[in-house]
């Protein structure tokens, strides 16, 4: 008999929110600057995975690193959800 996976909630990317609420941005704000849909960036600070460009588009416009913002340990976990 075969166990099903119970579902894994990502975790919230507090990270994220503090530096995006710390410049006085909206999600919508943040995502023009990056160049992203607010959509993206709402996923990302949700847990859920965005991909690697999505993610340097983030850090870059919050004026971070990719890694200050979505450490790996993070990464691997969204990726896995």
């Amino acid at each position: 008999m075969q166990r099903k996976l119970s579902h894994v909630r990502p975790r919230p990317n507090r990270t994220l929110l503090e530096l995006r609420l710390n410049l006085g941005l909206s999600p919508n704000r943040l995502a023009l600057r990056a160049g992203l849909s607010g959509n993206t960036v709402r996923t990302a600070e949700r847990g859920g995975y965005v991909d690697e460009r999505s993610q340097y588009a983030i850090a870059s416009a919050l004026g971070t690193s990719v890694l200050d913002v979505f450490p790996l340990e993070r990464q691997r976990t969204a990726a896995a959800a």
